[in-house]
């Protein structure tokens, strides 16, 4: 076998062995990774190419997966916030006053050009009424997968899948 595609397969079992994927897509690729040890067995570089390439987008699947999963951590310089329904009402008398303001100072066209901007003001206060316990729920839900189920790391099997693989390329 080349030794770029002996390397190739070394960078794909590296980001396996650190993927994240669903319980259910787990035994898919245990079958990939059988058709991969076969072919690596018979030094068949044909199908060693066929056998890697769904592997390959399993593992990449799995590291954005991975890393979707890793942001449930809220960012440092977000600041706490804590639940008001108070914001919204605010937003709408300040839009409410930038409107009387708008028509008292230029008329029904700057009426409409603040009705624009306290549109936005409003927009702003109700997005504000969401608090960082909100915002992580909603960043854990997206990093889960499509079928809602979590994602794992790789079973022990798998682990040693790609250990025997690794083996056979250093023959």
């Amino acid at each position: 076998m080349s030794p770029e595609l002996a390397a190739e397969v070394e960078r794909t079992m590296a980001d396996l062995r650190r993927a994240r994927l669903a319980a259910t897509a787990w035994p898919v690729v245990a079958g990939d990774l059988g058709r991969l040890d076969a072919a690596v067995e018979r030094s068949n570089e044909a199908a060693v190419r066929a056998a890697l390439l769904p592997i390959s987008q399993a593992a990449f699947e799995g590291k954005v997966r991975g890393r979707l999963a890793g942001a449930d951590r809220p960012a440092a310089f977000v600041s706490v916030t804590k639940k008001t329904s108070a914001l919204p009402a605010v937003g709408l008398v300040c839009g409410g006053i930038l409107l009387l303001l708008g028509y008292l100072l230029g008329g029904w066209l700057v009426f409409l050009g603040t009705a624009v901007f306290a549109v936005f003001i409003f927009g702003v206060a109700v997005a504000g009424t969401r608090t960082n316990v909100d915002r992580t729920e909603e960043r854990r839900a997206r990093g889960q997968a499509p079928t809602r189920e979590s994602t794992e790391p790789a079973p022990p099997m798998i682990r040693e899948m790609i250990t025997r693989i690794e083996s056979g390329l250093d023959m």
